[in-house]
């Protein structure tokens, strides 16, 4: 094969052998000399530096040339490639290795075993791509020519891509007993290190075998002798080939800079190559050459074995957590053991196991905790740092010294392995050897190690012998025999130890019900490197059946998915495992803010900090997963799969949406990954959905819906969206590219409809366009102000194949960080601060913004330290606890009248708040906003030289400083709104909302007459006391969402809140038909999240106008469907805003004049219409008399009520709240006949307070 055709296979003439021997040379005088030492040699080294050198790259991506593939014609004139390459191979720079990535090939005894195995072994990369068949059996041969072939446990071969994937295994093999992480074998040269080395070597010489005898005791020196009288002679011979091809390339191909750039990588070969040979002679006066990096030559240092490292590890002291949300917690021991009990997210307990041991640093239990944790998480080295500080305190402890020995295993500290197990056995069986007759922690060569191996076997065999009855076995000998016959690649031995210990009856730490987990993953790696991954993953699931956030299990059964070709499944367990070390998820977060508690809960950001991991970290899985391509590379990829993937790999969990063609597909790939969609009866309904849950969990929620009326329809949402500030991802079919214009299936140009409405509309315009708007539309619906965005699918893309190969995106591409967060300007700080300080009236309004923006602890902290009182808006309830005695919801009216001084955090000066003008608010009043929209800095009353732009947490902050040691005193008030000179502004404000709850607690304390329906407040009284008590409001167990007119105004100040985003209603937009939808999303944001069963669900109760329920009543179906257990109360008064007849008699009169279209009015008051006249037939706004909405429910499935009195209003609020399914109570309310339509807060001003029609109280 000419050189010009590639890399070629002959040792004399190949330039690869150069690179090989240029690699292979012995680095220990450089690492002395260049590099120093630190105990444990460079194993700490190369976990922190780039993964290899440029010569290292050159040879690995030389050796990866097209020419080697067998088939490919050589291109003896294809030299542009050829400069690329070498033009590339000067200017790459280093690659980062994983953790994990030194233990994979070693150079020290790589040299030492040179010889036996008879030709240059390249060193075992970890390619990007898996070799094809015929380039793995070339690597064998090029590998193992002329070796005498050990018999290997494997036997059957596995799959041509995981030539490339794995790591080798050997007894460093990953082998996760703790589990028992390893993948499954492929090339394993470690199999010849397994057992005492065979007396025969073969090496090549110019085609000619030939046979070297060697004993025990001279073979290395017959080794280094055999390499000295080849090394010169392949020199030459290379040296000799190389020059020949280059003369031959510089006659047939003209003078180009390609001669200098390779000239320029040859000269550099040399070069290094020149400085290792005077190193190795002793010579130190000379200059190294500025190309030759000082990390090129460290990176191979502490490579003195292959994949088995016979040093002690020095891993050095735990590193623990900066933040920790478990540092506040009283006993965190207990709530670390009480996550692994429950199956709970592994790096939550690891940080309670932290906070433990920091709190008592001699908490051994802890300790051990700790170490079995990150074990579990796939966090080897942390757990051997936590055991080893457990055996500091307790060098007996038992459980310490089983995970230990499991762990050094896991990391190819195979001769500490075996002595841990030893010293474990002492303790346990001092019979059987003396503890102090244990071995010492001297360092170990190969045969050394080998004879401890086989010792501390004949010793636990002695051990397993002492019980030998089968269901009596000792569990935990067995497992450490398991180990050992896994160390040795005797699997088989190893699975029936495994299987004894998980059959034994006999009481062990290892089949405790907790531990069963690990056992069934040992069992089940056991079985992988055996070639066995049917059965394998079967283990693997009986695993993860028992703890489903067993990171390891996981992981392994990603890798067991690849060697039997199962690539999508693989991913998905591998991303699967991946989105566990995100720490701490959804649920993870939910339950550190249940650990931290306190009535002003806690901020998102601060609690992220407190659960975020940023010391014990391990880049395996994502290694792992980044490496393996060929899971990103499929024969054939559909859009539908493509979006689905896109999706998942965002971080989106749930879509709500309702399908039809073309979108089935997306919805069923999206629930093949593991994605959850909840279908809805109503575009409008979904897409409302969508925008709540963005709201309340902080990130984009997403909404598929078809194309056409299905876009319409959610353009509901949208608006909606927008109108809130939710941010918004809807995703819809269309029409086929090639159909436009021509009429097609709902043909609809939705982008410009949408441009209009959305902050980003794009369309998909091919496949490879897809990752992309899906990512950039996640993105800008939720940086900057949320809102909605819209991508556009058409049928044609959803629909479409790639070309086989096509390579889908890598996860990591596709992740988008939480939104940056700006603090405010320093100078409007201090501004604000000052007026703050000088107001006499000051008044702080909390909107949803400071919500959504999970400002509560610094709000909270805000409002004790200054004393200010503060307003919510309807959806800013909760941030700061409604039972707080600054509280002025009850003196609505005053507090805005009066006060001279309003910081607004998080609300906009609309209708809600009057725009901030007067009469409704004191025409003197600076007011303070604080928005992450600069649009809304100064809009209406508003004062934009006050305004500041920022993110209202990191505002707030930033106002505590500047307020440190300031409290408001109250002063008498000068406004010339209050008729007492002498009253202060908080002595108005309890004046007003003494009056204002007399009030509602006089119309709340009314009984009902009989046969009289209820009024809404004795109506809301009852169901209010009823609720408090099964679920006293402080404990924040209840979610509401209300809407409809009257429904939503009085029930908005009779139930309190005393936790952040826990009340939805119809928002700045006043939406009617968005409870059924919020309802399902809360469910989705607070119920529905994986592994959620270890707290409390929260029980929604929604309180729904009867005209509101009628927009999207047949959503009960939808609740029924998922089982979601809310209680809805439909407040039914037989219209919308108010009734037409208090009798049904009366109703039926007026329906006959509607339906005989006899409605003209009597003209007996002289003036025409309805003045002075009567009224006949149906109003405009009346609705079918006291309809049985509750049937609704029981056709469904779920529970219904039909309520008129006080006594069944009370069951059914009783029943309702402990069903398991969805229940309707139909409640008979007052009609309101004559009353004034319009929401209470819209009211016009009345002069005082007092005698506004606002209903401001709170019960």
């Amino acid at each position: 094969m000419s050189f010009l055709g590639g890399a070629e296979c002959s040792t004399a003439g190949n330039p690869l052998t150069q690179f090989t021997k240029h690699v292979q040379d012995d680095k220990s005088l450089q690492r002395d000399r260049l590099v120093g030492r630190g105990p444990g040699g460079m194993q700490e080294g190369m976990r922190s530096r780039g993964m290899m050198g440029g010569q290292d790259q050159m040879m690995d991506e030389f050796a990866q040339q097209p020419g080697q593939i067998p088939g490919a014609p050589p291109q003896p004139f294809a030299m542009e490639q050829l400069r690329r390459e070498l033009d590339q191979f000067q200017t790459t720079p280093p690659r980062t290795g994983s953790p994990g990535w030194a233990a994979e090939f070693d150079a020290g005894e790589h040299a030492r075993m040179e010889a036996a195995f008879a030709g240059p072994q390249g060193p075992m990369m970890n390619n990007a791509s898996g070799f094809t068949p015929a380039e793995f059996a070339r690597f064998q041969q090029q590998s193992r020519a002329g070796m005498p072939q050990t018999a290997n446990p494997v036997a059957s071969a596995p799959s041509p891509m995981m030539a490339g994937y794995q790591r080798p295994m050997g007894m460093g093999g990953y082998m996760g007993m703790g589990g028992m992480g390893m993948m499954p074998q492929t090339f394993n040269p470690m199999a010849m290190q397994q057992q005492p080395q065979s007396a025969e070597a073969t090496t090549q010489d110019k085609g000619k075998g030939r046979m070297v005898e060697l004993d025990d005791e001279n073979w290395e020196a017959q080794f280094a002798e055999m390499e000295t009288a080849d090394t010169q002679k392949l020199d030459d011979e290379a040296n000799a080939a190389v020059e020949a091809e280059l003369n031959d390339l510089d006659r047939s191909v003209p003078q180009d800079s390609g001669d200098s750039a390779f000239e320029s990588v040859w000269q550099r070969v040399q070069a290094e190559t020149a400085t290792n040979r005077k190193l190795a002679e002793g010579e130190t006066d000379f200059n190294i050459d500025d190309n030759l990096h000082m990390g090129e030559m460290g990176e191979w240092d502490g490579f003195d074995t292959l994949n088995t490292r016979f040093r002690n590890p020095q891993l050095g002291d735990y590193m623990f957590e900066e933040d920790n949300v478990f540092r506040s917690v009283n006993n965190p021991f207990e709530e670390g053991v009480k996550i692994m009990r429950e199956g709970g997210n592994l790096s939550l307990a690891a940080l309670a196991f932290e906070a433990a041991v920091q709190k008592d640093p001699q908490h051994v239990q802890a300790w051990t905790m700790l170490g079995s944790a990150q074990a579990q998480n796939e966090k080897e080295l942390p757990a051997i740092r936590a055991l080893e500080q457990a055996l500091k305190i307790d060098a007996n402890n038992l459980d310490a010294l089983m995970g230990l020995a499991v762990s050094y295993t896991n990391e190819g500290y195979d001769s500490t392995s075996y002595r841990t197990l030893e010293r474990w056995l002492s303790v346990k069986y001092p019979q059987i050897i003396n503890p102090n007759d244990v071995s010492s922690d001297a360092d170990l060569g190969f045969t050394d190690r080998q004879l401890l191996h086989d010792r501390v076997t004949d010793l636990f065999i002695q051990a397993a012998q002492l019980s030998p009855s089968g269901e009596q076995m000792d569990p935990d000998v067995q497992v450490g025999l398991g180990v050992l016959f896994y160390c040795a690649e005797e699997y088989d031995k190893a699975v029936d130890c495994f299987s004894a210990a998980l059959a034994s009856t006999e009481s062990g730490t290892s089949n405790q019900q907790e531990q069963l987990h690990l056992l069934w993953n040992r069992l089940g790696a056991t079985l992988a490197n055996s070639g066995r991954s049917e059965e394998a993953i079967e283990a693997y699931e009986q695993a993860l059946n028992i703890n489903p956030n067993f990171v390891r299990a996981r992981y392994n059964l990603g890798v067991s998915c690849i060697n039997i070709g199962c690539y999508p499944e693989a991913a998905q367990h591998l991303l699967g495992a991946l989105s566990m070390h995100r720490v701490v998820e959804q649920e993870g977060r939910e339950r550190a803010r249940e650990i931290v508690g306190g009535e002003g809960g806690i901020d998102d950001e601060q609690l992220d900090r407190m659960i975020h991991v940023s010391q014990n970290q391990s880049t395996n899985l994502y290694d792992t997963l980044r490496r393996k391509s060929p899971l990103y590379t499929m024969a054939v990829v559909t859009g539908a799969q493509l979006i689905a993937r896109s999706l998942r790999d965002l971080g989106v969990t749930v879509i709500f949406g309702i399908v039809g063609i073309p979108v089935v597909e997306i919805a069923e790939e999206a629930i093949n990954l593991g994605i959850r969609f909840v279908a809805f009866r109503n575009e409008q309904a979904c897409s409302y959905a969508a925008s709540v849950y963005g709201y309340m969990t902080g990130r984009p929620g997403v909404c598929l819906v078809v194309g056409g009326p299905g876009v319409l329809h959610a353009l509901a949402g949208i608006g909606n969206s927008s109108a809130n500030n939710f941010p918004l991802l809807v995703l819809a079919g269309s029409a086929e590219t090639t159909g436009v214009t021509k009429g097609a299936f709902q043909e609809l140009d939705a982008i410009s409809l949408l441009t209009p409405h959305t902050k980003l509309a794009v369309r998909a315009s091919s496949l490879d366009f897809i990752p992309g708007a899906v990512k950039n539309a996640y993105r800008t619906c939720w940086y900057g102000r949320p809102g909605p965005t819209f991508v556009d699918l058409p049928a044609d893309i959803i629909q479409g194949k790639s070309s086989p190969g096509y390579r889908l995106p890598q996860p990591e591409t596709l992740l988008v960080p939480s939104p940056p967060k700006a603090s405010g300007d320093p100078a409007l700080i201090l501004k604000a601060a000052q007026l703050l300080r000088t107001a006499r009236s000051p008044l702080l309004v909390v909107g949803k913004g400071a919500a959504y923006a999970r400002a509560e602890l610094g709000i909270n902290q805000l409002v004790d330290q200054t004393q200010i009182p503060f307003l919510p808006t309807p959806m800013g309830k909760g941030v700061v606890p409604d039972s707080h005695p600054l509280n002025a919801s009850s003196a609505r009216s005053a507090a805005l009248k009066h006060a001279d001084v309003v910081l607004v955090l998080g609300a906009r000066l609309n209708w809600i708040l009057h725009y901030g003008e007067a009469p409704k608010w004191n025409p003197m009043a600076k007011i303070i906003q604080v928005d992450i929209c600069a649009e809304e800095i100064g809009r209406n009353a508003g004062t934009a030289e006050l305004g500041i732009l920022g993110d209202i947490g990191l505002v707030v902050d930033q106002l505590l400083s500047s307020l440190s040691n300031w409290k408001y005193s109250p002063t008498p008030s000068q406004s010339s709104s209050s008729n007492k000179p002498n009253e202060t502004f908080t002595s108005i404000l309890t004046s007003s909302a003494n009056r204002n709850e007399l009030k509602a607690q006089t119309a709340a304390l009314r009984p009902t007459p009989p046969n009289t329906p209820l009024t809404y407040q004795r109506a809301y009284h009852i169901i209010k006391s009823t609720l408090n008590t099964l679920s006293p409001f402080e404990q924040g167990n209840i979610i509401y969402v209300s809407e409809g007119a009257n429904t939503m105004d009085i029930s908005r100040s009779i139930f309190p809140l005393n936790h952040p985003r826990q009340r939805l209603d119809a928002g700045t937009y006043a939406t009617m038909g968005v409870g059924m939808g919020y309802i399902v999303a809360a469910h989705e944001a607070y119920n529905a999240l994986p592994s959620t069963t270890s707290t409390k669900q929260k029980k929604i109760v929604a309180f729904e106008g009867d005209s509101a329920f009628g927009f999207s009543a047949m959503e009960i179906e939808t609740l029924a469907r998922y089982r979601i257990p809310a209680l809805i109360y439909v407040v039914n008064n037989s219209g919308i805003y108010h009734g037409d007849s208090v009798s049904e008699d009366d109703w039926r009169v007026l329906q006959g004049q509607t339906v005989g279209n006899d409605t003209k009015a009597s003209e007996s008051g002289g003036g025409g219409g309805d003045a002075g006249g009567t009224k006949k037939g149906l109003r405009s706004t009346s609705l079918l008399y006291e309809t049985r909405y509750e049937m609704l429910a029981t056709m469904c499935g779920g529970k219904g009520f039909f309520v008129r009195t006080e006594e069944e209003l009370e069951r059914a609020t009783r029943e309702g709240f402990e069903s398991e399914c969805v229940t309707v109570v139909n409640v008979i309310v007052e009609p309101g006949i004559g009353k004034e339509i319009g929401f209470a807060w819209q009211g016009k001003a009345k002069g005082d307070d007092s005698s506004s029609g606002e209903r401001e109280a709170k019960l």
